[in-house]
């Protein structure tokens, strides 16, 4: 650990911190309760370091990289930084009368199963996207998606799950290998441009393949019938 923090200049209880959020390398445990630490885990400290203090990135925004893609360069992130950072629009709070509208067509335990799955805003401030979220909600239930009929909204984490492993092949195969081929303010426009694209490509393929898939379901004669005749 004392050469840990020579080399690094970050302090013991960091360095500890890092590791209780699972951001470093298992250390290899030795006799008189010490550990060894690989030199991987300098790099990883120095990495770290450098995505707080020039990025101003948070330990959960680094735990997201690492997961996703691993330990990648720091230009890299930068370019994924401002792409990300141009892209964000203001989304203010909903408004109160709307809010509560919509909350009357929901059902008694939907709001706090959207919060639990991280869908809608847990800290109280419902933007104006939970809000439209909140209201495809409520038509779906209007549209006969109830309990009742076996839709729960815990059934929704499919489609968040979906679109988190989308966005992590999307982010591999379609972003990552044009990052260097142009700068940020060009990437910016070609991804403003494109996500209406991509939205109504997704939508359009989903409703296809479903399409597809239930009249293969319907095509099907059930098993132990006597296929009809004239």
């Amino acid at each position: 650990m004392r050469d840990l923090v020579r080399l690094t200049g970050a302090s013991a209880p960091t360095i500890h911190f890092y590791g209780q959020q699972g951001l470093l390398p298992p250390p290899r445990k030795t006799a008189g309760n010490q550990a060894r630490y690989s030199e991987a885990t300098v790099t990883r400290i120095r990495w770290i370091r450098s995505l707080q203090t020039e990025l101003r990135l948070s330990l959960r925004g680094i735990r997201s990289i690492l997961d996703r893609s691993g330990e990648l360069p720091l230009e890299e992130i930068r370019a994924l930084q401002a792409l990300g950072t141009l892209l964000v629009e203001p989304d203010p709070a909903a408004p109160g009368e709307e809010l509560a509208a919509v909350r009357e067509r929901l059902g008694r335990h939907d709001v706090d199963a959207l919060i639990s799955l991280g869908l809608i805003s847990s800290n109280g401030v419902i933007s104006g996207d939970d809000l439209r979220l909140m209201e495809l909600v409520a038509s779906m239930r209007n549209a006969g998606f109830t309990e009742d009929a076996g839709f729960r909204i815990e059934k929704l984490a499919l489609y968040r799950d979906a679109v988190e492993q989308l966005l992590t092949v999307e982010l591999s195969r379609v972003i990552e290998p044009v990052l260097d081929r142009h700068d940020p303010e060009v990437l910016r426009d070609l991804v403003r441009r494109g996500l209406p694209l991509a939205d109504q490509l997704l939508s359009l393929l989903h409703r296809r393949a479903l399409q597809s898939e239930l009249q293969h379901w319907l095509d099907v004669e059930p098993a132990g019938e006597e296929p009809a005749t004239a």
